[in-house]
């Protein structure tokens, strides 16, 4: 069992306008560009350091160890 992040949607700020835009955190993962639809300028997302795909590695680690944990207190 796993959870994924890559559809949930995070919501960040046109550096050039400020417009508020809904993005997806896997559009952040590929690097993508999008386009404000305010100003209409380029936008290049960026995972600084994987940190996106990171997260998504360190929470399915979390819940797998929690998993293991919950079955070994089931036996004591």
């Amino acid at each position: 069992m796993s959870l994924d992040i890559s559809n949930k949607v995070v919501e960040i700020k046109c550096p050039n306008c400020s417009w508020p835009i809904e993005i997806l955190i896997k559009q952040v993962i590929a690097e993508e560009i999008i386009i404000c639809p305010n100003c209409l300028k380029d936008i290049q997302l960026e995972d600084k350091d994987g940190s996106c795909g990171r997260a998504q590695k360190d929470i399915n680690e979390a819940l797998n160890e929690f998993r293991r944990k919950i079955k070994q207190f089931g036996r004591h």
